[in-house]
C-alpha cells in the first residue's frame, strides 16, 4: 500500500499536467483569439475613429470655408456701406461748404449793404439836424428883425410923435354961421 500512496499521487500528478497542458493550451489558444478580436475591435475603432476624424476635419474645413466666405461677404458688405456713407458725407459736406460760402458772401454783402444804410440815416439824421438847425435860425433871425421892426417903429413914432412938423395943427376954429 505504501507504493499506492505514490503511485496514485503520481499518476494523478502526471493525469493533471496533461489535462493542466491541454488547458493552458485552450486557455492560450482563447487568449489569443480574445486578444485577436480585441485587436480586430480595436483596429476597427481606429479605423472607424480615423474615418470619423476625416470626415469631421473635412466638414470643419468646408464650415470654415463658409465662415471665410460668409466673413468675406460681410466684410465686402461693410466696406460697400462705408464707402457710400463716406460718399455721401463727402457730398452733404461740400453742400454744406458751399451753403457756407455762399451764406458768407450774402453775410458780407449784408454788411456792406448795413454799413451803407447806418451811412445813409448818418447823413440823414445830420441833414435833418443841419435843416432843423437852420430853420431855428431862421426863426430866431425873424423874430430879431421883428423885434427890430418893432422897436424902430416905435422909436420913430416916438421921434414923431416928438417932432412938431408931425404935429396936427390945431384945428381950425368954427366959421359963425350966418
Amino acid at each position: 500500500m505504501n507504493k499506492y500512496y505514490v503511485i496514485v499521487p503520481a499518476a494523478l500528478l502526471i493525469g493533471f499536467i496533461f489535462v493542466y497542458h491541454g488547458a493552458v493550451k485552450d486557455m492560450d489558444a482563447r487568449d489569443a483569439h480574445l486578444k485577436q478580436v480585441a485587436a480586430d475591435k480595436a483596429k476597427a475603432e481606429e479605423d472607424h475613429r480615423k474615418e470619423l476624424e476625416k470626415k469631421a476635419q473635412e466638414d470643419a474645413a468646408k464650415q470654415q470655408a463658409i465662415r471665410d466666405e460668409a466673413d468675406r461677404k460681410k466684410a465686402a458688405d461693410e466696406e460697400n456701406t462705408y464707402n457710400s456713407a463716406m460718399t455721401q458725407l463727402k457730398t452733404e459736406a461740400d453742400g454744406y461748404s458751399s451753403e457756407s460760402d455762399k451764406l458768407t458772401k450774402e453775410s458780407n454783402q449784408l454788411e456792406i449793404d448795413i454799413t451803407k444804410a447806418r451811412e445813409l440815416r448818418d447823413k440823414t439824421t445830420a441833414d435833418a439836424f443841419d435843416l432843423t438847425k437852420q430853420v431855428e435860425m431862421e426863426k430866431i433871425n425873424r423874430r430879431n428883425a421883428e423885434l427890430e421892426i418893432q422897436r424902430l417903429v416905435e422909436m420913430v413914432g416916438k421921434k414923431a410923435a416928438d417932432s412938431t412938423l408931425t404935429a396936427m395943427p390945431p384945428p381950425p376954429p368954427p366959421t359963425p354961421s350966418k
